[in-house]
């Protein structure tokens, strides 16, 4: 990678310009939106970084600050979390629990009552996975609350891909055959959050991850654009009393940074103190390794969510290394339940005219890397490469791998979003060719067009 630290501008667009529809609904300050209500949220705070909090006597906000988060997600209305965030400044997203009402009128009440004491809400979740059945009451409810609290962001979360039988997301003997497909459209029509969340932990015992994983943020991801509402997501940072693994470094990395490429938007850990085994830290408040791994992840995100933000994801498209099967070299093995539609780059409708190859160098199961195209309000394009190998016990480090972009003549220079610093970056592309190295699980973001990247501070 050949680098000249300077921002500048970058280079000629890659992708046509698309329209998303946006969602006509109540604004956040009362003017008649040009963007969703969500997409307007998420474009005025900064790109979420949150973890589930059930303990107060655990939480101290400058530690929880520290592992790079800056929301809490308080699960329960326990006084301390609310307190200690209030004394700090600190906002706040408050789960609600379903059993705290009966009617809607009973939830906005007790929301009231609560920030009324504790001021510093920005945004409130609604009952964790609902069931079919249920998301007419959800909506309902989110509906009451939008209107009550028109400043925050209301929202509910969906379940993830898993579960074998149907009766699990609240189907009867007549679901269709891919209910899960039926279950996430059924919570993005009915419900209408102002965000599509979902919760995935996709690390059991052995390695890798799980083989609906990206099936699952495929689904989200389509859901989100189709009806102009941001997507979040909730990720895996404990083991469950050992059924699962916990993450390693790369492990985490990986849960970051792919979401990134699909377009996510805001990310919380499950959890930060104890739930299912110890997350960030344990029940002595004692920081585990994974707490460590997350700040410096996280500030990287958080640099790159500057611009993520606004921004739309027009593709994402896997690049397949050489995977071995039976002691052999097997060139474009397929990974792991591809999700729905074209998955390799090359079958993508949308893909750029000026990136004739993308190479990956490493060999073995997992050597893959995924790319997310974007663009911005006025058309500009971006692209995102991250790094999919990740494993168990491995550092990014040891999962790095080199991805090799192979462009058409024209394009001599990127400009790269540099996730350690936050500022715009030149690189120079050699003689069609663009090498990154990039850790575990890691991905870069790059400008492929003229001018600034949005969300930065304007230096001029």
């Amino acid at each position: 990678m050949h680098r000249r630290r300077k921002s500048l501008p970058a280079l000629p667009a890659l992708l046509a310009a698309v329209t998303l529809a946006t969602t006509a609904c109540q604004g956040l300050h009362g003017e008649e939106p040009k963007l969703s209500r969500g997409h307007q949220w998420i474009r005025s705070h900064p790109f979420w970084i949150s973890a589930l909090t059930q303990n107060g006597k655990l939480y101290e906000v400058d530690e929880y600050r520290t592992a790079g988060l800056n929301t809490l997600l308080a699960w329960d209305p326990r006084p301390l979390l609310f307190q200690k965030s209030v004394d700090a400044s600190f906002p706040i997203h408050y789960h609600i629990h379903q059993n705290h009402g009966e009617t809607v009128e009973d939830y906005v009440q007790h929301v009231r009552q609560l920030v009324q004491k504790y001021p510093g809400c920005t945004g409130l979740l609604f009952y964790d996975e609902p069931r079919v059945p249920a998301m007419t009451k959800v909506r309902d409810v989110c509906q009451a609350l939008r209107g009550a609290f028109p400043h925050m962001l209301v929202y509910s979360n969906a379940m993830p891909k898993g579960a074998i039988r149907p009766a699990k997301y609240g189907f009867g003997a007549d679901a269709p055959s891919d209910f899960y497909a039926a279950y996430i459209e059924q919570f993005a029509r009915v419900v209408q959050g102002d965000v599509l969340m979902l919760d995935i932990y996709p690390l059991g015992q052995g390695g890798g991850h799980s083989r609906v994983y990206f099936e699952t943020l495929t689904l989200a991801r389509q859901w989100g654009l189709r009806t102009g509402v941001p997507y979040w997501v909730i990720i895996q940072a404990y083991d469950h009393g050992g059924q699962k693994r916990r993450p390693s470094e790369s492990d985490l990395r990986f849960q970051l940074f792919t979401p990134l490429a699909y377009g996510f938007t805001g990310i919380s850990y499950f959890t930060y103190d104890p739930a299912l085994g110890p997350g960030l830290i344990d029940g002595n408040r004692k920081r585990t390794p994974l707490y460590y791994h997350a700040g410096r992840a996280n500030l990287e995100v958080a640099h790159l969510g500057r611009t993520l933000r606004f921004l739309t994801s027009t593709g994402i498209a896997f690049v397949l290394g050489r995977h071995t099967a039976d002691g052999k070299s097997v060139e474009n093995e397929m990974p792991p339940m591809p999700p729905p539609g074209p998955w390799v780059w090359r079958d993508v409708k949308r893909r750029p005219r000026q990136l004739k190859d993308v190479h990956v160098a490493g060999r073995g199961q997992g050597h893959d890397a995924l790319l997310g195209f974007f663009e911005d309000d006025q058309g500009d394009a971006y692209l995102m490469v991250t790094n999919l190998w990740h494993e168990k016990q491995m550092s990014a480090a040891e999962c790095a791998q080199t991805v090799t972009l192979s462009f058409t003549p024209d394009v001599k220079q990127v400009t790269r979003l540099a996730r350690e610093t936050g500022e715009p970056e030149m690189l120079v592309v050699h003689n069609g060719s663009l090498r990154l190295r990039l850790p575990g699980g890691t991905g870069d973001l790059f400008k492929l067009g003229s001018g600034s990247f949005p969300g930065l501070p304007d230096r001029k």
